[in-house]
């Protein structure tokens, strides 16, 4: 009967390879629903649709959409293209 050696350093290789899968496992299955959710919109929205994505009032998307540098339709009020408006909230976002 023979019996394998493993070195600490192996051990740790191994160790932090299998955390790494993990790791990079659930960050895919978060992108999978972080665009899921963001493209289940259409792709102008409304005032309704910013109330439910960014979880405010009324009033407060009325705000909100009062910034000049928030993305909007410039010849239909009220309608904001859906993709500028998550990449502004991710240019915005601390």
């Amino acid at each position: 009967m023979t019996r394998t050696i493993i070195t600490f350093e192996e051990l740790e290789a191994e160790f932090f390879k299998s955390r790494m899968e993990q790791l990079f496992k659930e960050a895919y299955k978060q992108g999978v629903q972080d665009g899921i959710k963001q493209f289940s919109y259409p792709p102008v929205l409304t005032n309704k649709d910013l109330v439910e994505i960014f979880q405010i009032a009324d009033s407060t998307v009325t705000k909100l959409t009062a910034n000049p540098s928030f993305p909007r339709l410039a010849k239909i009020k009220g309608r904001y293209p859906r993709d500028k408006v998550f990449k502004w909230i991710n240019v915005n976002s601390i």
